[in-house]
């Protein structure tokens, strides 16, 4: 299986969201990564066919996705930023509706909403209402109705934003679980998401594709520039961050240590640090690391 993405654009009034994107997907994790307002939840809604493109198009086996219509969206689970969950419905009432809206019969539905409540580690709160659930249970009954028709093309969005460091794990465990024989893309913001489950990375930028490699290769392209310093005074860290991308300052005795990202050697005290995917994103996005 393949999806590919031929020079799509996505125009808002006078807004450029995605600028002639080229992709192409087979099975596994991918992660898309990028800021705020870079275009990642565009992309996505075009891949979910709930959006379509100002130009371009996007084919799975070498078919476009607007032909193939019903026959697609039957292949893709798809989580949104945000999902409409009912607070006054149980997780398996909720899903046994929305499993009935994706043309489950009686039957299928009832097994496969069991099965997807064990995947996700709610079978115990099957009978519990959606309401009472926290932010961590809700995203993944999210992920459940994701997963109700088996799709071939599991799309999500931001999946962890809000989550705390144990429920952000278990949604990793999970999606790098269920990535076989799946194409699973996974737009974020947040590096470590994809640092350990995606085979390759997207990197968004002001709508724009600029990289797309495994994450071993994206680090080798920033092995040298990723550098820490010693400091003896307070007073000099504010020159470093006003010449330099500082992506930690941390303070070891009397001395303060900065991880700094530059092209050339910032120090003369400066030693070499191996990269890793927080020092990625600040080498690509000038603002603080997620």
């Amino acid at each position: 299986m393949k999806l590919t993405i031929e020079n799509v654009s996505k125009v808002f009034d006078d807004k450029k969201a995605l600028d002639s994107i080229n992709l192409e997907f087979s099975t596994g994790v991918y992660g898309i990564l990028g800021a705020n307002g870079s275009g990642k939840t565009t992309l996505m809604r075009i891949l979910a066919s709930v959006m379509k493109p100002s130009s371009g198009r996007v084919l799975l086996d070498g078919q476009d996705i607007a032909f193939l219509d019903y026959r697609y969206r039957d292949l893709i689970g798809y989580l949104p930023q945000n999902v409409g969950l009912y607070k006054n419905f149980t997780a398996e009432k909720f899903l046994l509706y929305i499993a009935t809206l994706k043309g489950l019969t009686k039957e299928e539905a009832k097994v496969k909403v069991l099965e997807t409540l064990d995947l996700v580690g709610l079978a115990d709160h099957a009978k519990k209402k959606v309401g009472k659930f926290s932010g961590g249970m809700k995203r993944r009954v999210g992920i459940a109705q994701a997963l109700l028709n088996d799709p071939k093309i599991l799309i999500v969005d931001e999946p962890t934003a809000g989550l705390d460091p144990k429920e952000r794990i278990r949604f990793r465990n999970l999606l790098s679980k269920i990535s076989t024989n799946r194409i699973v893309l996974l737009s974020t913001h947040i590096v470590s998401d994809i640092e350990f489950i995606a085979k390759e990375v997207l990197i968004l930028k002001a709508g724009k594709l600029i990289q797309k490699q495994s994450p071993k290769d994206l680090l080798k392209g920033i092995e040298d520039k990723v550098w820490t310093v010693t400091l003896g005074k307070e007073t000099e860290i504010t020159k470093f961050q006003r010449t330099y991308k500082v992506g930690n300052i941390a303070r070891v005795g009397d001395s303060f240590q900065l991880r700094i990202l530059s092209d050339n050697k910032p120090h003369q005290n400066a030693v070499h640090e191996q990269p890793n995917l927080e020092d990625l994103y600040l080498y690509y996005f000038d603002e603080e690391v997620a």
